[in-house]
């Protein structure tokens, strides 16, 4: 195409997502929506992708590939302004504040224990692998029982986040921990997103109000956590040091990193989809799970075995709505993502009912895997099943135990007074 075209294309789309984003204030009256989260960071990248693409060695942007996105969104918004719509007619709330509460004690018990559980496992695997690399952090906390103990870790950690402040400045004792446990993983996305999730709850309660400042140190800190990341595994593993030639690679892979999904179904689309797969790997989760239980097939990698040169690097990712449509018919694509977009504002409707911290944190947490969707879809992972899960049987663990820790808090209290007398 050309260059009026592919800008015809970029404008028609930048005026769709104004659109959207109007009737989605207009439908919700909030900023913090799933198709918010999905749909601004993604216009965001795509700038960005455009902006260096046929620079600084980037392969050029292929324009229609703005097209899946433009038709993704109308999609997904579509169980947004109907839901709304019905709660409108019907006179209930759009919206809630959570209820005030403080960060329960069993909760900060689990992580204690989850904490000393990983330090013991960290001094047992020490040694197997170099520290720092993808194959120490898969051992660490990457399989079995020690990857579900990884993934309990998450939603104590977001709401860990929620909840520090200078008179509860001890959780920073439980996200530290937690947070390197994350780094050595050396997953970036299962490290970005829980730390997200934790800013997103406290914005929407007023905790921490959205200023440009905020923005920015949230993008110093993913580019922080990225160059950690990497000197991690160049200069502490490979040993290499930590010069021009070594910080001008972190900070090329950083762009990479951000635009490998953007172009990286641009060039798919520009080849014509040699990589389309079966619908299979989209609910990976859902195949695996089930194939446990009967014992038959193998499990599912959901990973694109397809691997294109952006100009800088590899990449085997292409955005939320691109690895949708490269693994589906054109309405698996669209009943899927209207059954995400569905299960999502259910979950936000939940949050009106159930005005807690766990239901938030699950509600959240969705949104922060929509938040990603500029790099790769995460819902054929355990996780979107998995963490909501973890963090309602948090939410019910509590409840059960709540009159035993009364119970002990009177107890407390009294032994206390009868000192004092």
């Amino acid at each position: 195409m050309g260059g009026f075209q592919d800008i015809l294309i970029l404008v028609s789309f930048l005026i769709e997502v104004a659109v959207l984003l109007y009737l989605e204030l207009k439908a919700w009256r909030s900023l913090y929506t799933p198709l918010i989260f999905l749909m601004v960071p993604y216009s965001i990248i795509l700038l960005i992708s455009i902006a260096i693409s046929g620079n600084f060695g980037f392969v050029d942007f292929y324009y229609p590939s703005i097209f899946i996105w433009s038709v993704g969104l109308v999609l997904f918004a579509i169980p947004s302004y109907v839901l709304a719509f019905v709660l409108q007619k019907h006179n209930r709330p759009l919206n809630s504040s959570m209820a005030e509460e403080d960060m329960p004690k069993l909760i900060v018990y689990i992580a204690v224990f989850v904490i000393l559980l990983f330090v013991w496992r960290f001094r047992s695997v020490n040694g197997a692998f170099p520290i720092g690399s993808r194959d120490f952090g898969d051992e660490l906390c990457g399989k079995g029982i020690w990857g579900h103990l990884r993934q309990l870790s998450l939603p104590i950690l977001m709401m860990s986040i929620y909840f520090v402040d200078r008179q509860r400045w001890w959780l920073w004792l439980i996200i530290v921990p937690i947070f390197i446990i994350a780094v050595l993983y050396q997953i970036l996305g299962w490290l970005i997103i829980p730390c997200l999730v934790g800013i997103m709850l406290r914005l929407y309660t007023g905790k921490t109000k959205l200023r440009l400042s905020l923005m920015l140190y949230v993008v110093l800190g993913v580019a922080v956590v990225f160059l950690g990341s990497y000197v991690i595994s160049l200069v502490l593993v490979e040993e290499n040091d930590l010069d021009n030639e070594v910080l001008s690679f972190i900070f090329r892979n950083f762009i990479h990193y951000l635009t490998s999904g953007t172009l990286g179904l641009s060039v798919d689309m520009e080849l014509g989809f040699p990589d389309e797969g079966e619908f299979d790997m989209v609910i990976a989760q859902l195949v695996n799970i089930a194939r446990a239980l009967t014992g038959s097939g193998e499990l599912i990698v959901p990973l694109n075995p397809y691997y294109y040169n952006t100009g800088f690097n590899l990449t085997n990712v292409r955005t939320f709505f691109g690895t949708v449509l490269i693994n589906a018919d054109y309405v698996t694509f669209a009943l899927f993502v209207l059954f995400v977009s569905s299960a999502i504002y259910l979950m936000k409707v939940a949050t009106i009912r159930f005005n807690n911290i766990y239901v938030y944190t699950a509600y959240f947490f969705e949104c922060g895997l929509l938040f990603m969707g500029w790099f790769d879809s995460y819902f054929a992972s355990l996780s979107v099943i998995e963490i909501p899960m973890l963090s309602l049987a948090l939410w019910l663990l509590c409840k059960l135990c709540k009159p035993k820790m009364n119970e002990l808090k009177l107890q407390e209290c009294t032994l206390s007074a009868i000192v004092n007398s």
